[in-house]
């Protein structure tokens, strides 16, 4: 099945642009901004050959998953489709950071500091982030973490939990997926923003 993750794929290799490269940081933004319009099919995406259902999600990973919060109600907003990468387990639930939360050059800075952190730089099944919450409160270059450092109960993820695996971390960041509820993107990625700007 031809998906979005193909396509960027195959149009990165045929421009001969290296993953991870300055290059691809802006390539990436753009051909997203191309495609946004469009929409995505997040319920095809998650099917598509790329991403794996995992039950059993670790700490360092990246996942995608919908989410119904227990507290909606009270939330000034919430994001349906979240992206995160998984920093903690608990015996309810998980911890880590929902990338839709920042603006996408506040997003590629964090992002791209984190990629410093990887256990190796395969970035094969084996490859994952090694961070830990005191860490990214402790390190300035992180500090883009705090507006979309959130907890999670298993029992509110509605259906299927997705890894995506790290050679498709880059393309799942500049994906315009986020379901924000309750507010729209420019207000939410403002307020990220300036909370970022007072640390």
């Amino acid at each position: 099945m031809v998906n979005i993750l193909d396509t960027l794929n195959e149009s990165l290799f045929d421009e001969s642009i290296t993953p991870r490269s300055q290059e691809a940081r802006v390539w990436l933004e753009a051909k997203v901004k191309e495609i946004g319009g469009k929409g995505i099919n997040r319920k095809a995406l998650m099917r598509s050959d790329q991403l794996k259902p995992d039950n059993k999600p670790l700490p360092g990973r990246m996942y995608m998953f919908y989410y119904d919060p227990k507290t909606k109600t009270e939330l000034p907003y919430y994001d349906r489709f979240p992206l995160v990468i998984l920093v903690d387990m608990n015996s309810t639930g998980f911890e880590g950071l929902n990338l839709h939360y920042l603006p996408i050059d506040l997003r590629q800075r964090l992002f791209y500091s984190l990629l410093n952190t990887t256990s190796n730089n395969a970035f094969n099944e084996n490859t994952y982030m090694k961070i830990a919450y005191d860490t990214l409160r402790s390190t300035r270059s992180l500090k883009a973490y705090r507006p979309c450092y959130k907890k999670y109960l298993t029992n509110k993820v509605q259906g299927l939990i997705v890894k995506v695996p790290s050679n498709e971390w880059e393309n799942a960041i500049h994906l315009p997926t986020a379901m924000f509820r309750k507010a729209g993107e420019p207000k939410i990625h403002a307020e990220s923003r300036r909370m970022v700007g007072k640390f």
